[in-house]
């Protein structure tokens, strides 16, 4: 990681030689010769971190370069700034307000003898490792060759071996199984196994690789594990002789290509299964490639497993998933009492409770789970199980030796892998994950602006055209194909296709441990502590980068916040979030305005904090070098007008903040992403945006009496513009913008709000018919605006738009045929008295790109017809909160696409017409019955029904995706207890595949004495009241 540091340092300097020509010329020569000898140590830093050394010496001169790096980009930013404002003007004519920052004392002599410095520092480090430290680098390079060639064994897996507890991949095993072993010549030669490290993959291809049916398939069979470091011909070799077992002696003399054409022709005429185990990247296979007949139909098939997205699209990839929490459960219970005898086996209700929170942590990894087994067979009481458990994260990262090395434990090590194999350019972007909570979804585009501020995401990484958030998004994907991250992807944006993305909780702690030994940041959760200390500091490494403080509730931090971080002088980003909304305070650290001791600072977030009752302290604008600013959804009277004086600030958030004074924000040249705030106190003048020449996104409420809006053509570098607008004068100026310079934005999305109207004795406005005719708008929401009618579409009417939600606009006339004629729309939402007539259609062609449609809310809505052939591309149907609706209509089930189905709070009668009842369809039934996956949620019973795959039509029963209140598990578990026997019988076969043992011995034990005591609380909250627990219901009246 440390040449991408490094990497980074060179592009700014380069950057600031290249903007900044003319008050760097007196120091050019200096400042180019101090980034050659960046660029000289960057061969070194490739080969340290593709190498992963683990020896002190190096780790230690690593640390030294990224401190020698920060401190050369520092010097050379700050130099520009003090250049600038010596001479009065320069950075685009900001900097010139710097020199109240700037001791008069100070000379530029002195920062290039700064300059000068770093230089001789550079140069005594590489002549030290030189003179002192070669052989022993040589020493620790042979220790870790020894140990990657042991790693390297240990690694490796076989087709014989058995694995001794396995549980929950049997749908997985049918499925991978079906199509290694069919005939069917369309099926594709190559299957790829694709998930995250620990998931299994190597443990399901072996017993596919061993099934009988795929054994009865194939002639010839063959298993080799690639690993990081292939020897290529050593693989071939291997492969052939499992083929060829006669051919032993003469594959070792074969030459490389004989070698590869033997390999071929023998896949080619006698019917073989290949497994590639872990493979890592394409550059191996596209020099495997050349082995294997996967062009000709032969019979032959290809089996591969890896972690790396690209790798596994060359065939038929079968993304492997995570255990479920039962099949967690039964795999923890299996190991852990292995020394028991498991079938029949009664674990005590209390330890089942901290099994079950314990293998919540491990999300469903099958090798975590399995380590904590491991943990766990010689942990018999109840005390030790709850010590495991409060120190699950330590005992997973450590392992069996309880030695947190740089190589960890199991766990880590496979982790490990994946890390050390990523492009260097990637290894801080997912450190950088680290700053989220766990479990969080993470705002990408904000992860974007964090990793563009910290100089993870530079000019030189772009291509075609690309803009740096482009970038940041294809280093996103990046990671999630290669397994480090998981992200929900919206089908329906053409803009933005990454939506949020998570990190499992094991590669979370992976993610923070090795945050920590990189120095890169430091995490502080407070979270729940009621009255935080100081204390909590001393856990961080002083010489951390970057610091994340997690707080909720009525805290004021550590008090003494400021005192706490006189220790962090270095920080180049400091994060405090609070979970909670506005209405906790905190106290603000006056010494990070310092300049003195925070003059590395890049990024500063505080969000959700309410600073009236405190002034806001002076002096932020000495922190020279920020580039990331965030108060979001805080509660701040004015922002200091001193805020344009930031030469080289990127991101401003002010989202949330209300009646706000704000500053000039056309005067700061550089800011590229502004996210406005709620509402701004007025002022003399109007708040100026033309001035704003790198503004890529604009984001937030407008109103043209507060901003001066009518240049808005003059942000030549505008991409993507989100407005709130709720005034007809705002929205008509945004409209006649979007009209004519339009065509320059990747993304427009505009909320119309309650005070624009569009009354007019005409019935529909000229200002709404302006709205309906911009071609440039992207994504539409109305807000309690009110709409008579819509208009008759006419050809040009809002040809890009792919969003549009409706929100109580009361209209009286159906506007689906107008909206059905919308070419790109692929999302609609009518939703709370929005419409307020009482019949819809959706006619024959109709809505051609629609994807996902939801009806809420509409209260005199009591028919709806779907003609045959409209909405032929719906994948999502949402109904939900129309009393008056009296069926489904019998256009669905023509609607074959259809994948998801909620519908929720609907009358009984609407209910009953869909649901089954002892194997009795409702009348509308068949019109749902394709649909793969139903919610329904029935608003008399408070019931949530979910179905999949049908089950509510073949089992008779259904799962729920929430979980229930205490009062409703125990409801639930009273009906259960006293179903009639065939209900209890076809309830007890469906639990055999998966039993909850607590609620299956609950059922068949007798416990039906109907009140609450000990024994049944122990039940209901150990199934954290989730109804895959406490049983699958075919029925409640």
């Amino acid at each position: 990681m440390s040449e991408a540091i490094v990497s980074t340092v060179v592009e700014t300097i380069r950057g600031l030689l290249v903007e900044e020509a003319k008050f760097l010329s007196g120091v050019t020569n200096e400042v180019q010769e101090l980034s050659r000898e960046l660029i000289g140590m960057q061969c070194f830093l490739r080969d340290a971190d593709t190498r992963d050394h683990k020896g002190k010496t190096v780790q230690n001169f690593l640390k030294e370069i990224k401190r020698l790096s920060y401190r050369a980009e520092d010097i050379v930013e700050t130099f520009a700034v003090q250049v600038a404002s010596k001479r009065g003007k320069g950075l685009k004519k900001v900097l010139k307000r710097f020199a109240c920052i700037i001791c008069e004392g100070n000379s530029l002599h002195n920062l290039g003898l700064e300059i000068g410095n770093v230089k001789t520092d550079i140069r005594k480090l590489i002549t030290s490792l030189d003179r002192y430290d070669l052989k022993a680098i040589s020493k620790e390079e042979s220790s870790s060759e020894a140990f990657d060639e042991n790693q390297r064994w240990a690694r490796q897996a076989y087709a014989h071996e058995v694995e001794e507890y396995f549980v929950g991949m049997e749908e997985d095993i049918k499925k991978l199984v079906s199509h290694v072993a069919s005939e069917d010549e369309h099926h594709r030669p190559i299957i790829s196994v694709w998930g995250m490290g620990g998931l299994g993959k190597t443990t399901i291809a072996r017993k596919v690789y061993n099934h009988r049916d795929v054994r009865g398939r194939f002639d010839r069979f063959a298993w080799v594990c690639i690993t990081q470091q292939p020897q290529i011909k050593g693989i071939l070799q291997d492969i052939l002789k499992h083929l060829s077992p006669e051919k032993k002696e003469e594959v070792n003399n074969m030459d490389d290509r004989a070698l590869v054409e033997e390999l071929y022709r023998v896949q080619k005429e006698i019917k073989c299964l290949v497994v590639l185990d872990d493979i890592w990247n394409m550059q191996d296979w596209r020099i495997l490639v050349h082995a294997f007949p996967i062009a000709e139909e032969r019979g032959s098939k290809i089996l591969l497993t890896t972690r790396t997205k690209e790798v596994a699209e060359i065939g038929l990839v079968y993304e492997l998933r995570y255990l479920n929490k039962e099949e967690s459960w039964e795999l923890l219970r299996k190991i852990a009492f292995s020394r028991r005898s498991v079938e029949g086996l009664m674990v005590e209700p209390d330890i089942e409770a901290v099994g079950i929170e314990m293998v919540r942590k491990c999300g469903g990894l099958p090798l975590a789970i399995s380590v904590l087994g491991g943990m766990l067979k010689d942990k018999v009481s109840l005390r030790d199980w709850k010590n495991v458990n409060k120190s699950i994260d330590s005992f997973l990262s450590k392992g069996d030796d309880n030695e947190e090395g740089s190589d960890g434990g199991a766990v880590a090590q496979v982790l490990s892998l994946s890390y050390n194999v990523l492009p260097y350019h990637l290894k801080p972007c997912f450190l950088y994950l680290g700053n989220f909570r766990e479990d969080e979804n993470m705002d990408v585009e904000q992860l974007y602006l964090l990793w563009i501020a910290e100089g993870m995401i530079t000019s030189k990484n772009r291509k075609n055209g690309e803009t740096l958030l482009d970038v940041a998004e294809r280093y996103l994907n990046e990671l999630s194909q290669r397994c480090m991250v998981q992200v929900e992807v919206n089908d329906i944006s053409t803009f933005r296709r990454i939506e949020s993305c998570h990190l499992h909780d094991v590669m979370r702690e992976f993610c923070l441990k090795k945050g920590r030994e990189e120095e890169f940041i430091g995490v502080i959760d407070v979270r729940g502590v009621e009255k935080p200390s100081l204390d909590s500091f001393s856990l961080i490494n002083k010489a951390t980068y970057r610091l994340v403080i997690h707080i909720d509730g009525d805290v004021e931090a550590p008090t003494n916040l400021d005192t706490a971080l006189e220790d962090y002088k270095q920080l180049r980003s400091l994060v405090i979030c609070n979970d909670y909304w506005i209405g906790h305070r905190i106290i603000w650290p006056i010494g990070i305005v310092n300049y003195e001791d925070f003059k590395s600072l890049r990024v500063l977030k505080f969000e959700r904090y309410d600073f009236l009752s405190i002034k806001f302290p002076e002096g932020l604008e000495k922190l020279i070098h920020l580039r990331f600013l965030s108060f979001r959804f805080s509660k701040l009277d004015e922002f200091p007008s001193s805020i344009v004086k930031l030469p080289f600030l990127q991101t401003l958030d002010l989202r949330g903040l209300k009646d706000l004074i704000v500053p000039d924000f056309g005067k700061m040249k550089r800011l590229r992403y502004l996210y406005l705030p709620n509402s701004v106190k007025g002022g003399k003048q109007k708040v100026q945006l033309n001035g704003l020449s790198e503004l890529e996104i604009l984001d937030g409420s407008i109103k043209s009496s507060a901003y001066e809006i009518a240049h808005l053509h003059e942000l030549s570098n505008l991409r993507s513009l989100r407005a709130s607008v709720t005034d007809n004068e705002s929205l008509s100026t945004i409209i006649d913008h979007l009209i004519k310079n339009g065509q320059n934005l990747q993304e427009t999305r505009l909320v119309v709000k309650s005070s624009v109207s569009f009354s007019s004795e005409q019935g529909s406005s000229a200002l709404l018919r302006k709205i309906l005719g911009c071609r440039n708008l992207h994504i539409l929401q109305f807000s309690k605006v009110k709409i008579s009618r819509l208009p008759p579409n006419e050809e040009h009417f809002l040809q890009d738009l792919v969003e549009l939600e409706l929100i109580n606009t009361q209209i009286d006339e159906d506007p689906m045929e107008t909206l059905g004629k919308l070419p790109q729309l692929r999302s609609l939402e009518l939703s709370f008295i929005s419409y307020m007539g009482k019949e819809l259609i959706c006619h024959e062609l109709g809505f051609p790109q629609l994807q996902k449609l939801s009806l809420v809310g509409l209260p005199n809505l009591c028919c709806w017809r779907v003609h045959k052939g409209g909405m032929a591309n719906l994948s999502s149907l949402t109904i939900y909160k129309c009393p008056e609706l009296k069926m489904i209509p019998d256009g669905l089930k023509h609607v074959a696409g259809l994948k998801n189905l909620y519908i929720g709070e609907m009358p009984t009668t609407f209910i009953n017409r869909i649901k089954v009842v002892d194997g009795r369809e409702g009348e509308d039934f068949d019109k749902i019955r394709h649909i793969p996956s139903i919610h329904i949620t029935a608003g008399d019973s408070k019931v949530i029904l979910t179905t999949h795959k049908r089950m509510i039509a073949e089992l008779g029963f259904a799962y729920a995706p929430k979980c229930l209140t205490e009062k409703e598990s125990w409801v639930l578990l009273q009906k259960i207890a006293f179903l009639k026997k065939n209900v209890e019988d076809s309830v007890e076969s469906e639990l055999k595949r998966r039993p909850p043992v607590r609620v299956k011995t609950w059922i068949c034990g007798g416990h039906r004495n109907g009140h609450r005591n000990e024994q049944t609380r122990t039940i209901l909250d150990a199934s954290g009241s989730c109804h895959g627990k406490l049983a699958k219901l075919f029925e409640l009246q």
